[in-house]
């Protein structure tokens, strides 16, 4: 990931990782990286996100217990 300053260095960047992504950062500068970094950055925060939710519903107890869960797997599935 690289700040911009100007169009050439958009050009460069297309010209080093082929397909590129521009986007701002949380201090509002313009960005640019890959497609295969910005994928990456992507799942990384999707799995976060993911995990958080989880960790709030074990906190609430609004899971379901893994016996049960794993039962359910077993009968759909004939294992």
């Amino acid at each position: 990931m690289q700040q911009v300053t100007n169009i050439q260095e958009i050009e460069m960047a297309v010209n080093r990782y082929g397909e590129i992504v521009i986007s701002k950062n949380n201090k509002n500068d313009v960005i640019i990286m890959s497609m295969e970094e910005y994928m990456k950055k992507s799942i990384k925060e999707d799995i976060i996100k993911k995990l958080k939710k989880a960790e709030e519903e074990i906190e609430n107890e609004e899971g379901i217990d893994s016996d049960v869960v794993f039962e359910e797997l077993r009968q759909k599935y004939e294992y």
